[in-house]
């Protein structure tokens, strides 16, 4: 037998070593000895979601079992801290491939250049048709001509009405035929006192979440800025905003208000605890709350919001989109595992808990077969106009100060008028920077 040098075995042994180490548990052995394709690692986040056995968990396990060339892991972030993280980890370098984005966002992660736009992979991918998705859902995701967002699924808001409490008043229930007026007066009846002359009972919650607000204002033919998201003096201050917003403001205030304060709400447990537990007759949210209601042992009904003084009607849709990473390395995967997560398993996957409604036409179709008590929600989707969020990459500039504005009126630091003359002017010289 040939005897081999010490160096020569050496040399062997770190040779083997190196590839082996070069496999790194990346790839795989063929049937036929071969080396097979590098198993590609993705990461994907939404916020919530973080039960084993979710939605979402139960789709990576899925993607997992029928795309042996892809492993992805599911990173769920709970809803508070969402933002914060995926901010922090885009910054770093360290974000998934994929991760979800609501609607009131899309501008700003466009803008921050962190998210890739998808034309590309969709126009040579000829097994992949975006028309399986509502058209007003998959236009929400293209900004300047570009599609940077595949929907998850949506949630237009509409007006949630508790039955026991109508019943009690003896009060019809809310119609089609109803307008603002008409809800306001509904309301008055609903909201009772105790003998101490406390409120115990609302009839309404005149939010001041800036969604419901949006829509007061657009029946009253007010804006906080212009089309494009680019002034807001003249719009945020005009005199059809500043009128629509007293009238709002008056909801919530004085010893006749139908509705709780900011400070009522977070002290009777949150709107949703306060609907539930017959506190609260009327309000104006999305789908979402549908699955807590549930739970509860509350009587409730939806209904189309009521129109506006000159019988318009307006909504907001609230959705959800997967973007890629534009800084990820695995950009093609990641595009698999985006139709996968927006395809219509998914959607059927998620919408048969009733919280969310599919983004895809057949199966929207196919819960509109069925759906009683929520086709009123599902029929505001045709009433849906975009914010300012959804408009323009200045949307947080508006929001922020707007914000304000609202914050200092209900605290009783500015009147109407002096608030909205602030904020208008702080937006613009901001945008003007």
């Amino acid at each position: 037998m040939k005897k081999w040098s010490a160096a020569l075995v050496l040399t062997l042994i770190v040779s083997l070593l190196a590839s082996a180490c070069s496999s790194g548990g990346n790839s795989t052995q063929g049937a036929d000895g071969g080396k097979a394709a590098d198993v590609v690692e993705l990461k994907f986040t939404t916020w919530g979601e973080l039960s084993g056995d979710s939605v979402e968990a139960k789709l990576a396990e899925e993607f997992n079992n029928t795309h042996p060339n892809i492993k992805v892991t599911f990173e769920p972030v709970p809803g508070d801290g969402y933002a914060t993280k995926l901010t922090t980890s885009l910054a770093s370098g360290q974000a998934p491939d994929v991760f979800l984005i609501g609607e009131g966002d899309y501008f700003k992660y466009v803008d921050k250049g962190v998210v890739e736009p998808l034309d590309e992979y969709i126009q040579s991918d000829s097994a992949f048709n975006t028309d399986i998705f509502q058209p007003d859902l998959l236009s929400m995701g293209k900004i300047d001509g570009k599609l940077y967002y595949l929907p998850k699924d949506f949630n237009p808001l509409a007006l949630w009405y508790n039955k026991r409490m109508f019943d009690e008043a003896n009060i019809p229930y809310p119609t089609n035929d109803w307008t603002w007026d008409d809800m306001i007066n509904a309301a008055k009846q609903l909201t009772k006192k105790d003998d101490k002359g406390k409120i115990k009972e609302f009839g309404f919650n005149a939010t001041k979440w800036e969604y419901p607000i949006y829509i007061y204002l657009w029946l009253h033919g007010a804006d906080i800025g212009n089309e494009d998201g680019t002034k807001a003096e003249g719009y945020m201050n005009s005199d059809k905003t500043i009128a629509a917003m007293e009238s709002y403001i008056a909801l919530s205030k004085g010893d006749d208000r139908v509705s709780p304060t900011p400070q009522d709400t977070e002290t009777m447990g949150g709107d949703s605890s306060m609907f539930m537990t017959d506190k609260l007759a009327m309000m104006i949210t999305g789908r979402w709350v549908k699955t807590d209601l549930d739970k509860s042992d509350v009587q409730y009904g939806s209904a189309l919001i009521p129109a506006g003084p000159d019988g318009e009607r307006a909504s907001i849709i609230a959705a959800a989109g997967w973007a890629m990473n534009a800084n990820g390395k695995h950009k093609k995967e990641a595009y698999e595992l985006m139709k996968w997560l927006s395809g219509t398993e998914a959607q059927k996957a998620r919408s048969e808990g009733g919280k969310v409604l599919p983004a895809t036409v057949a199966e929207l179709d196919e819960v509109k077969k069925t759906e009683v008590v929520d086709k009123p929600v599902i029929e505001m989707m045709d009433f849906a106009k975009k914010p300012i969020s959804m408009r323009s990459a200045n949307a947080p500039i508006f929001t922020e100060q707007f914000n304000k504005a609202v914050e200092r009126i209900l605290l009783g630091d500015a009147t109407v008028k002096e608030a909205l003359d602030q904020a208008a002017k702080e937006v613009d010289s901001k945008i003007g920077k």
